[in-house]
């Protein structure tokens, strides 16, 4: 049977395997693509793989194992230091994350509206002022507080302080004065039709919105870090900080133990190339981080205990609702979800859960800095 010419290049090379491994060769792949792996690092190692199985004259599986366990081992070893950087952060861009906030704010808009709408006629004027100025308060702090945290892990910390200085600024002078100046039960001269289509549009038009990422670094900057040992130091400070939570004097304790290491080191070869003889900032914060369990048991504590305080005042919230209001089927099913989520973490914050989570965290880290390491030997 001739190839097809419709395959893709990754799936001519699976078919390239024997019979026997092909199945072995998707596995392998697909552990591959789900742990963020670049299509071209995916079409080398399996390149690679079968040129090595067909030398040994050994099955795959008999080889290297199973082909879902070996991708998943193998790919943090091909990763880039920048890759496994990235790895750390919850989401691959800033616009990822308003991308998520507009969808579920929208998707929100459009089911509550609907509702509304089938329940007291389209063109009928449900919505008062009072839930808009809870809608745009609480999706707008949600989007500013989760914004600024993944600013943070990302080291750009400039744009978290801008973030926050102008967004809640912004949000109180919108919010407030529909909480202010119309009543509580003031209705908004708008038909119930009008949130589901206005919600539709959040949903889509969040996908046209520009990229908002920080600046790539060019040749330029790259070639200033190697002449310049002060902007290596000072965005290896912010990554560390940032990325892997170290305080002040944790980085820079780290950072003046390397400052001696590399002066001496410097004054010996009689260079100052500081990439060199440290790596770049990402790839010396990468190996420094598992040094740190402090680092991660103070962000295990500050997410859980954060979650905590969120569904915590929701919860006092909906109870003060329920004592004014009266309880009804959905109140009572919220408070009832809040209290089962107050009780997921806060057993999470048990010694032996969070001990758990430090050392899991802390053998990612050590995999990621070994995968480190042997790149650096092996250039």
């Amino acid at each position: 049977m001739g190839s097809n010419p419709e395959l893709s290049t990754t799936a001519k090379i699976i078919n390239s395997y024997p019979a026997g491994d092909r199945e072995w060769a998707e596995q392998f792949h697909a552990a591959m693509v789900i742990a963020d792996a670049t299509p071209a690092q995916c079409e080398e190692e399996l390149l690679a793989q079968r040129e090595w199985i067909h030398a040994s004259g050994e099955s795959a599986e008999q080889l290297l194992g199973n082909g879902w366990i070996f991708g998943k081992h193998r790919v943090r070893e091909i990763k880039s230091p920048q890759q496994l950087g990235q790895d750390e952060l919850p989401v691959d861009s800033f616009r990822t994350l308003v991308l998520g906030f507009g969808l579920t704010i929208g998707a929100m808009a459009v089911g509550f509206g609907l509702w509304i709408a089938f329940r007291d006629g389209s063109l009928a004027w449900s919505w008062t002022y009072w839930q808009l100025g809870c809608f745009i308060a609480g999706g707008s702090l949600a989007l500013i507080g989760t914004g600024f945290a993944y600013l943070r892990l990302a080291s750009r910390f400039k744009a978290a302080w801008l973030l926050l200085s102008v967004g809640l600024p912004t949000t109180v002078l919108v919010a407030v004065p529909l909480f202010m100046m119309a009543g509580e039960d003031a209705a908004i001269p708008a038909p119930n039709a009008v949130v589901p289509m206005l919600g539709l549009l959040l949903a889509v038009g969040v996908f046209f919105l520009p990229e908002a990422s920080a600046k790539p670094h060019s040749p330029a900057d790259e070639a200033a870090l190697n002449l310049d040992p002060g902007l290596w130091f000072a965005q290896t400070r912010r990554i560390l900080r940032g990325r892997y939570g170290f305080t002040r004097r944790e980085a820079a304790s780290v950072l003046e133990e390397a400052r001696q290491g590399w002066h001496e080191n410097s004054q010996d070869a009689n260079t100052t190339d500081i990439v060199n003889d440290l790596g770049t900032p990402n790839e010396f914060a990468i190996q420094a981080a598992p040094g740190n369990a402090a680092a991660v048991h103070r962000r295990w504590l500050l997410k859980n205990c954060a979650l905590l305080l969120l569904f915590g005042c929701y919860l006092s919230g909906n109870i003060g609702e329920i004592s004014t209001n009266g309880i009804s089927w959905w109140t009572a099913f919220l408070a009832f979800l809040c209290m089962l989520l107050l009780a997921y973490f806060a057993t999470r914050l048990l010694p032996s859960q969070r001990g758990e989570h430090v050392q899991a965290k802390l053998r990612a880290l050590q995999q990621a800095a070994d995968a480190v390491s042997e790149r650096q030997d092996n250039i």
